[in-house]
């Protein structure tokens, strides 16, 4: 142990600032008399601070499993007091000073000093007393071990010690004393540990150690000018001696004897030589721990030496082998038997228990041992001249051995029946004899000693046998599985089946799996790393896994090779897992992991050439085949555009369904039209697409397809006069689509569910499909009972809350591809979710990567544009557009009122406060100053901002939302605080500008609300990647300057601008004009009454006030 174990910071830390206080007033007052550093342990002793003949000894001890030290001392504290502090503060002193490089040399030369001069004896001071240590025999008994006495005396002048000899004392009176050198310091402290003072001395060591202080002298021996030295060690041998009479004692023979030498029982034995006065040690033959109880030897009979023989052997192990052999009549043989085990299963059938019945065999006779004797009788042996020559006598110690051996391998020893005095002649009568057998109790404690124990004992020699009833067989197999593949008559699933070789014969696995699972802990396949706080028990990956077959036979499978099995196929888990041919049902959207798990165990697979075609364009989707982009698609696809048009024209071909979740403002819908429309001009589109999403994006559906892919006929089916439409589900007299795509909200299809169930589509698609994630919907479940050829599910948040609303998805567009909900929970959701485990989290993404294509912006912004413009047009309906029509025909009969009588030069007041009205309207109808208009709480923006904001803010987004109305920033306001957004908001009352531009800036808030006037220019809010203009404005250069806000040196990201406009509404008409005439749009967009005329024609007014349909 270094010193460097006990550190400063160590030492320091383990005791209170006030036990560590007072140590520091005991060291600086040289408080410590003695201090040495002893493997793991600091001894030392400490004075008391009120009396310098008051010591106290105190050790620190470190102690590698906690990490720290242990004090204790023997003062009435007795543990973590300031003694121990002090004696800690010494050590530091002496060991470790940083201080400067002239105190490190000044201990290295203090350390060079102790070698300027050889060790000389010990050379006392003439006025200081020393402590004499004397040896001398047991009082009580001569041949006991022998004991110590210690006194003091003045050295001579002349040499030698004074007669005069103070008292004897005791070890913790004396350690504390002023004349104990280091050196008794240490002798004191072994004593006092081993607790050998004034008692018996039982150890060489201790011997030399006191002699080495060259004051040790043999009591008798009066002359002090003479101390006990160390000699050299003797040589001598145990020999048995005859003394007649057929009786024999155990004696100790030296090879050079002496008569001045007496032995020392010590361990090991120790002699005293009383000519040289020297002490040493004793080398023997045996060299074993016992040898001073040896000395003790009785005399014993001639015809007790087998049993004493056997006995020794129980104690001495091997060592009775190096002891001579008595010479006796008869020839003493001591030899190893052979062992006999023979299992058996109890007469009641229990397998769960079985029996081992024990016999040892000498020179082919069995011995039980129940039997006591220690002999093997003469009538036991085969031949009769050696049985009148030969006595052999039983090793009891090697049978003991065998047994104890048998007990750590959980076979628990059978009480011996009361009723039997059992004696050398019951071996005669072998139906006398009661067996000895070892119980055993558990199956799996069977499996193991069978599988990995049973032939180490074999390979001892052990003789082994069963009987016929025995329950248990282990079969034996390399763990080496094979596979094959059966295609079903429901092509979306495969069957597969598991083989194993077991004892030469082929027999289904997946069963065989199945009993795996029961001996796993339920953690197995659990990622370790990422269980919180739980310690799981690592599986060693050549662990046996044992597994019962039938009538008692099982095999070990090797746990490597089970495990990639039991991740990839965890529906084994699940009950009813395997159809009556030990077989599995599995998806064939499995068939790329599965095939892929096959190849990677090596497993030969046949049958799989089918699934194969489709494994391999799954597991290599990304290189899917690039298909052209179709003609006549009125936009340029970006990169990653063209690669989901591939993509979903790989889906397609393979008969498969999927989720398109790319980012919002990515183009998920040119992708799905140019798809759409790559079918049509392929001739595949024989049947209607339909497209269900948000009331707010229907009819933003309709405007891309007519801007992108004007090829591609469809219709709305919307509001209250949508039956007239129904017959566009109707093919033509050619058989041809009445129309190519119909589109319709989620509001709707379950009104008018009966239509579309009657229907079979070419497509169903869900756009924002995270409508569909609650199960126990009705909306669900009328998605479920539609019929489509294929499916695609289109959103930028395929998962909002859990796990469970990603599988209702998949169900819908591939049903028992992750099984039952139930299933999918246990196996997928519950792992992942509350355990974190991320093996599982890995298995499934694997499952679903080929079904699933989602490039968020930060993936792909090398191809993005510093600045996407998006106009986001929506439809107002309802109540708000009844409000709007009421507005527009009060408006427009107003106006023709004034026109009339004033001219339409002169009527810019009352034409800008109606176009005002009917644009206030089109943002929300509580903008209005109309008491009629403050009921109605219906804003089609509004509806469009709260449902996209959560899916931007889950994508990253950082969000500016301008509009110039302060109200409609306190109506949107209002929605975030119920949404539970955060936000800030900078209008023209803002005092504290800086504050709230400093919060977004930080990314203390997804959100910023901004009054156009107020913020419109001098803001720096680089940390916005996404503009959402509310409401449009009559400058587009004012527009602009608010994007910039985002938009400008410093921003990093590509930025998003959304702009909303009502359909058809006076925003539209204006933004139409604003393109044109921009003077005319400044003055009809703005809240300002100017001087200046409206250049307004009866025409454009006319266009204004039109009616939104």
């Amino acid at each position: 142990m270094a010193k460097n174990t006990f550190t400063p910071e160590l030492l320091e830390q383990h005791f209170t600032k006030n036990e560590w206080k007072k140590g520091t007033r005991i060291f600086q007052a040289k408080g410590i008399k003695t201090c040495a550093l002893d493997g793991e342990t600091i001894r030392g002793v400490v004075f008391s601070e009120r009396s310098r003949q008051v010591g106290y000894l105190t050790r620190l001890v470190f102690e590698e499993k906690q990490g720290d030290i242990a004090s204790y001392c023997d003062c009435y504290i007795g543990r973590d007091c300031k003694h121990g502090a002090a004696l800690a503060q010494y050590f530091v002193d002496e060991h470790f000073d940083y201080n400067s490089i002239a105190s490190s040399e000044k201990i290295v030369d203090k350390w060079l000093t102790r070698f300027q001069a050889q060790p000389s004896r010990y050379q006392p001071n003439s006025q200081q007393k020393s402590l004499l240590y004397f040896l001398k025999p047991n009082s009580y008994n001569e041949d006991d071990y022998f004991t110590l006495g210690i006194k003091s005396a003045r050295p001579k002048n002349s040499g030698g010690w004074s007669h005069t000899l103070g008292s004897e004392y005791s070890a913790s009176s004396l350690i504390n004393s002023a004349y104990a050198t280091n050196e008794d310091v240490g002798v004191l402290t072994e004593l006092i540990r081993t607790n050998q003072y004034g008692d018996n001395i039982k150890y060489f060591d201790l011997f030399a150690r006191i002699i080495k202080t060259n004051r040790c002298f043999w009591q008798t021996n009066y002359d002090l000018n003479d101390a006990i030295t160390l000699g050299d060690p003797l040589e001598a041998q145990w020999q048995w001696l005859a003394l007649g009479n057929h009786l024999h004692t155990l004696q100790l023979v030296f090879m050079q004897p002496s008569s001045s030498i007496l032995i020392i029982k010590a361990q090991p034995l120790c002699y005293y030589d009383e000519e040289q006065n020297c002490f040493g040690e004793i080398k023997t033959n045996t060299q074993c721990d016992f040898e001073a109880d040896l000395l003790n030897s009785p005399i014993f009979e001639e015809d007790k030496l087998p049993w004493v023989m056997s006995k020794l052997s129980m104690s001495l192990g091997d060592a009775v082998q190096r002891l001579p052999k008595p010479k006796t009549e008869f020839s003493q043989e001591l030899t190893k038997p052979e062992v006999h085990l023979h299992f058996s299963t109890p007469a009641e059938a229990n397998p769960q228990s079985g029996f081992v019945r024990v016999n040892f065999s000498y020179q082919g006779n069995l011995v039980n041992p129940h039997n006591d004797s220690v002999t093997v009788s003469p009538a036991n042996l085969t031949d009769s001249d050696s049985a009148s020559k030969v006595k052999l006598y039983r090793d009891l110690s090697f049978e003991q051995t065998v047994i104890d051996k048998l007990s750590t391998l959980k076979f628990n020893v059978q009480p011996k029946p009361k009723r039997y005095t059992f004696t050398n002649e019951d071996y005669l009568n072998k139906d006398k004899v009661p067996k000895f057998s070892m119980l055993m109790q558990g199956r799996y404690a069977w499996h193991h000693f069978l599988h990995q124990e049973l032939q180490v004992l074999k390979d001892l020699g052990w003789h082994i046998s069963f009987a016929d009833n025995f329950y248990y067989k282990a079969l034996s197999t390399d763990s080496i599985f094979d596979a094959e593949v059966i295609e079903t008559d429901d092509h979306d699933f495969f069957s597969l089946g598991l083989n194993l070789t077991i004892d030469g014969k082929k027999m289904p696995a997946f069963p065989i799996l199945l009993g795996a699972i029961e001996q796993l802990p339920k953690s197995a396949l659990f990622d370790r790393d990422k269980v919180a706080g739980e310690k799981i028990p690592l599986i060693a990956p050549d662990s046996p896994i044992y597994v019962d077959l039938d009538n008692g036979d099982f095999v070990a499978l090797r746990y490597q090779s089970v495990q990639p099995i039991l991740k990839q196929f965890i529906e084994l888990f699940m009950p009813n897992a395997l159809n009556k041919d030990g077989r599995m049902e599995l998806s064939r959207f499995q068939g790329h992991q599965t095939l892929s798990m096959l190849d990677d165990q090596g497993m030969i697979a046949t049958g799989t050439s089918k699934l194969r075609a489709l494994a391999d364009k799954l597991k290599n989707f990304q290189q899917v085949t690039t298909v052209p982009v179709p003609l006549g698609l009125n936009a340029t696809l970006r990169t990653y555009q063209h690669q989901g048009l591939n993509w979903l024209q790989f889906l397609r071909e393979y008969q498969l369904n999927g989720i398109l979740a790319d980012d919002m403002g990515l183009g998920k819908t040119i992708q799905a039209l140019a798809h759409l429309l790559v079918e049509k001009q392929q001739g595949r589109l024989n049947k209607p697409v339909l497209i269900v999403a948000p009331t707010s994006v229907i009819f933003n559906w309709a405007n891309e397809i007519e801007k992108f892919t004007p090829q591609l006929s469809y219709q709305v089916l919307h509001g209250s006069k949508r039956q007239q439409h129904f017959d566009c589900f109707d093919q033509s007299e050619s058989g041809e689509n009445q129309v190519d795509i119909i589109i319709t909200s989620y509001a709707l299809i379950i009104k008018d569910l009966e239509h579309y169930c009657e229907q079979q589509f070419y497509y169903l698609i869900l756009d924002e499909a995270h409508y569909i994630k609650n199960t126990k919907t009705k909306l669900y479940q009328a998605f479920m009972a539609l019929k489509a050829q294929h499916k695609l599910c289109l959103t930028g948040t395929p998962m909002e809350n859990h796990l469970g609303e990603f599988w209702a998805q998949f169900n819908f567009l591939l049903p028992g591809f992750l099984g039952g909900q139930r299933q999918f929970t246990k196996l997928f959701r519950t792992p992942i979710e509350k355990h974190g485990d991320h093996e599982r989290k890995q298995l499934l993404n694997q499952r679903i990567k080929p079904f699933i294509l989602r490039r968020t912006k930060d993936k792909i912004a090398t191809e993005l544009p510093p600045k996407t413009e998006i106009i986001q047009k929506l439809r107002i309906e309802g109540k708000q557009a009844e409000l709007y029509e009421s507005v527009r025909l009060a408006m427009d009969s107003r106006l023709k009122d004034i026109i009339a009588d004033k001219g339409l030069k002169r009527s810019q007041i009352e034409v800008l406060d109606a176009l005002l009205k009917l644009r206030q309207v089109c943002n929300h109808p509580k903008l209005l100053s109309l008491e009629g208009a403050k009921k109605v709480n219906q804003s089609a923006k509004l509806d469009y901002l709260m449902e996209t904001l959560p899916e931007q803010i889950d994508e990253g987004r950082r969000i500016l939302i301008f509009s110039q109305f302060t109200s409609m920033l306190a109506l949107i306001e209002a929605e975030l605080i119920e949404a539970g957004i955060g936000y800030v908001k900078l209008t023209g009352s803002t005092t504290k500008r800086q504050e709230v531009v400093d919060k977004f800036q930080g990314g203390e808030v997804p959100v910023f609300l901004i009054s156009l006037r107020a913020g419109g220019v001098g803001l720096n809010l680089t940390a916005a990647d996404t503009v959402i203009h509310f409401d449009p404005w009559w400058n587009p250069a004012v527009e602009n300057q608010a994007t910039d806000r985002a938009y400008r040196i410093g921003q990093d990201k590509p930025v998003f601008v959304y702009k909303l406009i009502i359909e058809n509404s006076i925003e539209e008409k204006i933004q139409k004009i604003q393109q044109n005439k921009a003077e005319l749009a400044k003055a009809l967009l703005s809240e300002e009454v100017s001087d200046s005329k409206l250049s307004l024609t009866d025409d454009i007014l006319t266009s204004l006030l039109a009616p939104l349909s």
